[in-house]
């Protein structure tokens, strides 16, 4: 078994870069080589506005390399929920971001030809208990009754329709949200970049950043350093002490994976019959998929404090995967892998530009497959002065989470408790 991920080992070529070294000048420095920050240098370089980007690591090292590859809508709320929280005005804007998103990322493989498996075949949310059931159909209406979205609820005795388990009590779909290789996407987006004459250095870790003046910025690395007119942050759940208030703003979830061996093709499509995303109610959830090459890729929630540890949550894991697929018991693991999820205090994305001159976007909470290529744009098009002023996601007045040095104890014990909740509900 391989501990590294499906993604990794199945990559299209994977080409060095070179480390940042020395010092050089451009008009915006970006941190992260992920989602946000190459889509943040690919509407800037479109705009022949040079672009640096700095990735600690490699490209998609992060959760861009390690998610489950599902693209979707919506958030981690409801958008019932959304509108309730935060209006319907503001909910109207952030649903059409969230279908936005997606439209985005397709047109980007088409135009740069990017060979990442995209598959747009929707999404299954399965009810994990039969009051979940009825909660979706509430959505259901909500949806089509104040975006006229259509979606579809499959009742419990329909669900061999869609999956071959009776592990859940229905599920709501959405034809919208996709499935691809993340890796290959984030590798492909990068290559568009450099095409079109941005700069990436790999194993470049920005360890400070100094304004000088409102026009110039400079960012230093192990080896050199980078003049700018703006800098972006964008490394999610893998935030450094670089910038002190974006680290304590975000709380880094850790998520497990594994990927089955290959399967026969007659069974995946038995498995999930449409070839979709799928995730399900629980508070701790699993969400699972097929990959490209016939492969069951399921995760959950998992924080790995030692090998020992690891081996625990990951046999849990896999014995998890066979209580919703019964068939997958004799199932060889091949990958099993870790990633960290960012979630905000909201459980909403943020965006914004701080009094420093910061630009950052964060916090997806498991949607940043979808959501992180779209606000990677809207940066870009901020730092042209050509932004939406009234975006429901800015945060730009960000404030830190109170006890952020606690989260991870606090973490631990949410854990259990979301397992209790997962139980009695």
């Amino acid at each position: 078994m391989s501990s590294k991920s499906l993604w990794k080992a199945t990559a299209n070529d994977m080409k060095r870069r070179p480390v940042q070294q020395g010092e050089e000048t451009c008009d915006v420095v970006i941190i992260g080589g992920g989602f946000t920050g190459l889509s943040v240098a690919y509407h800037l370089q479109q705009r022949n506005v040079k672009t640096v980007v700095l990735e600690a690591n490699t490209v998609g090292s992060g959760a861009s390399g390690r998610n489950g590859g599902e693209v979707l809508i919506g958030y981690v709320m409801s958008m019932q929920a959304l509108a309730e929280k935060y209006g319907s005005d503001a909910a109207r804007q952030m649903f059409q971001m969230s279908l936005d998103s997606i439209d985005l990322i397709e047109n980007i493989i088409k135009e740069e030809d990017i060979q990442c498996d995209f598959f747009r075949n929707g999404n299954l949310l399965a009810a994990y208990k039969p009051s979940h059931l009825d909660g979706m159909r509430r959505e259901q209406e909500f949806l089509y009754k104040n975006y006229n979205f259509e979606t579809k609820i499959v009742e419990k005795q329909d669900m061999h329709t869609e999956m071959d388990s009776d592990f859940y009590h229905g599920a709501h779909i959405d034809e919208k949200s996709a499935i691809f290789h993340p890796l290959n996407y984030c590798l492909g987006l990068a290559n568009a970049v450099e095409k079109y004459g941005g700069t990436i250095y790999e194993h470049s870790e920005a360890i400070n950043i100094k304004r000088e003046s409102h026009d110039r910025v400079v960012v230093e690395t192990n080896n050199g350093r980078v003049i700018a007119k703006q800098v972006g942050m964008f490394v999610n759940a893998y935030t450094t002490d670089v910038h002190k208030l974006i680290k304590k703003a975000i709380v880094p979830v850790e998520s497990i994976v594994l990927a089955t061996e290959t399967l026969p093709e007659d069974l995946c499509e038995q498995l999930i019959k449409h070839n979709r995303a799928a995730c399900d109610t629980k508070n701790l959830l699993y969400y699972f998929r097929l990959s490209a090459d016939n492969r069951m890729v399921f995760g959950g929630s998992g924080r790995t404090t030692s090998k020992r540890d690891a081996q625990r949550l990951f046999d849990n894991l896999q014995a998890g995967m066979v209580d919703v697929f019964p068939a997958l018991k004799d199932a060889k693991v091949d990958y099993k892998w870790s990633g960290k999820v960012g979630f905000t205090i909201e459980k909403i994305p943020y965006i914004g530009q701080l009094d420093d001159g910061t630009h950052f976007a964060f916090g997806y909470a498991g949607h940043g497959a979808a959501m992180s290529t779209l606000l990677g744009k809207i940066v870009a098009m901020n730092m042209l002065n050509e932004g939406d002023k009234n975006n429901p996601l800015d945060r730009s007045n960000l404030k830190p989470i109170p006890f952020h040095s606690m989260n991870a104890t606090g973490l631990g014990m949410m854990k259990y408790y979301f397992k209790f909740l997962d139980y009695i509900s």
